[in-house]
């Protein structure tokens, strides 16, 4: 798809793109998708400059900030009116809401537009809620509660995938390779967290600090969340190794516990 990506349109070129960093199989194409960026981000600005589809915009600035590459908001002038505020009439696009609402969690402070950006498009995200149909009902919800940019890499996949499958347009290679990596992916997980639970049991029976919290299978979560890539399993055992000493040591020197002087 990507050697025949020439004949694909730039939206069909940022929905592939996306679909694939969705179910997180993404880091099977870096150099492609690198390039593919690189492409929208230099070479089709008048494409963008141009268009008032206020998803493919959203996408494409979501998109390149996530991998580094700077856009202004300047390309959301063209859905704003003369004081500033957005249009009324996207309040009836769920897409480009829910697209604008995801990219504009990518804002660095001081971005007003981005503020503005999220606080209408859940506005009127949240009044078409109950209007929605599966799977575009389960993507509002939880990116009302949790913006796409702030979810761990491999629940957003869980529910994806699953998601994927109802969508008319999914394909079904796409599909495949998405199960079957979340399959191989899984029980390394597992492991992982079996052994570390195995590690933890032991050093924790020796320190005996009663008060001290038990955070392994939590804080294996937040390594996952930072190195999801099945390839990343020293990473991620390393992350939640230190991250499990630091939790009893927080424990015991911070203000808010009652260790003793011995402890």
């Amino acid at each position: 798809m990507f050697v025949t990506g020439k004949d694909l349109s730039i939206a069909d070129m940022l929905s592939l793109v996306d679909t694939l960093k969705r179910p997180g199989i993404d880091n099977h194409f870096h150099e492609e998708i690198d390039v593919a960026l690189s492409r929208i981000h230099s070479e089709e600005q008048d494409y963008f400059d141009g268009s008032s589809d206020l998803h493919v915009v959203a996408l494409r600035f979501g998109l390149l900030r996530q991998h580094g590459l700077w856009l202004s908001t300047d390309v959301f002038d063209k859905f704003r009116d003369a004081v500033g505020s957005f249009s009324m009439d996207l309040a009836t696009d769920t897409r480009g809401l829910l697209s604008l609402y995801n990219a504009a969690h990518m804002a660095v402070p001081g971005e007003a537009v981005l503020d503005d950006a999220i606080a209408f498009a859940r506005r009127h995200l949240e009044a078409a809620k109950g209007k929605l149909r599966s799977p575009m009902v389960e993507q509002v919800s939880r990116a009302l509660n949790i913006p796409r940019p702030r979810w761990a890499r491999r629940l957003e996949a869980m529910y994806y995938i699953t998601e994927y499958e109802r969508e008319e347009a999914h394909n079904a290679t796409i599909l495949e390779l998405a199960r079957l990596n979340f399959s191989i992916v899984r029980p390394l997980y597992i492991e992982e967290v079996k052994n570390l639970s195995l590690w933890w049991r032991d050093l924790y029976n020796d320190v005996k600090l009663p008060y001290a919290r038990n955070r392994i299978v939590e804080t294996h979560l937040f390594s996952s969340g930072v190195f999801p890539e099945k390839e990343h399993s020293r990473a991620r055992i390393i992350f939640t190794k230190t991250f499990a000493f630091l939790s009893p040591m927080d424990d015991t020197y911070d203000y808010d516990t009652h260790a003793t002087l011995e402890e």
